[in-house]
């Protein structure tokens, strides 16, 4: 999962409680930045920003203007819980500090959205299938097992040439809503894969996740939808316990896994079956890198 440090900018200028305004002033123009941490003795004690300096003289100190509430994250800190903590503080950067205190870096809200949008979805505000193609690896490198549920909407371009394109996003918003109410997110990690299809990996054995995809089937079957259309999806499902310890690839697993549940979904839709599942002998298969 990407973090904050991944993309954070290392080592930023910083200015001191003690400096004027327009020596801050300055500092922001060379660097072309639009804040400043404020730094006494090695330890953050403030930010002071572009706008606190066109409202205040130059000759000002920068401890008399500056924000002394700092919010601040760390290098580990997931990069989606950096993008809500902007949200939340309506602010446009953050300190990121070690364990220490001390300043290492910071991160903007362009850069987070920048990077953000890369990896989750626009439109259904899913994680894309990059970021669960690396949530499986991590699981499979702690020694977890996994299991892949991969979800076809049936027939939804008809829906797109009757109602519109617009009409369809509003469904597709939907659909990821009532597959997100549906799954627990300590065990399962939900993505848009792309179009009208989802996938999950999850930490359930084979039996919980084949229960868990038709817990999914059946919200859209159950579900009131817009101007009376029907929305429905066939669900392929792989995984299960395995007889190696632990794969020397585990990339190519989560990879062949996330196969083998396309290919099952693609043998339901033929069948008219809702869920199908890969075979064992296929996903042990999988495990063989």
């Amino acid at each position: 999962m990407l973090k904050v440090g991944d993309i954070m900018t290392p080592e930023p200028q910083v200015v001191k409680p003690e400096q004027t305004v327009a020596e801050a002033s300055r500092l922001m123009t060379e660097r072309r930045i639009g804040s400043l941490p404020v730094v006494e003795k090695g330890k953050l004690v403030g930010i002071i920003t572009s706008r606190d300096l066109r409202l205040s003289p130059p000759e000002r100190l920068v401890a008399d203007v500056m924000t002394k509430e700092v919010i601040t994250v760390y290098p580990e800190t997931p990069l989606e819980q950096a993008q809500q903590m902007l949200e939340e503080h309506e602010i446009e950067r953050l300190v990121v500090v070690n364990k220490a205190g001390r300043v290492i870096g910071i991160i903007t809200e362009t850069a987070i959205y920048g990077e953000f949008w890369r990896y989750w979805d626009t439109l259904t505000r899913l994680p894309k299938v990059g970021i669960l193609q690396k949530k499986g690896e991590e699981l499979l490198r702690q020694g977890q097992e996994i299991s892949l549920i991969f979800l076809d909407l049936n027939e939804f371009g008809r829906i797109d040439k009757e109602y519109g394109h617009v009409f369809g996003d509003r469904i597709l918003q939907e659909v990821a809503a009532l597959f997100y109410g549906r799954i627990d997110t300590a065990r399962d990690f939900l993505c848009r894969y792309g179009g009208d299809e989802f996938a999950v990996v999850s930490t359930r054995n084979l039996r919980g996740a084949i229960a868990l995809a038709w817990q999914l089937v059946n919200s859209l079957k159950e579900n009131q939808w817009p101007a009376g259309v029907s929305v429905s999806c066939t669900a392929g499902v792989a995984g299960g316990r395995r007889s190696k310890s632990r794969p020397e690839r585990p990339d190519l697993v989560v990879s062949n896994l996330l196969n083998l549940a396309s290919l099952a979904s693609t043998r339901a839709k033929k069948s008219e079956t809702p869920v199908s599942v890969a075979s064992r002998v296929e996903c042990e298969a999988a495990y063989s890198i």
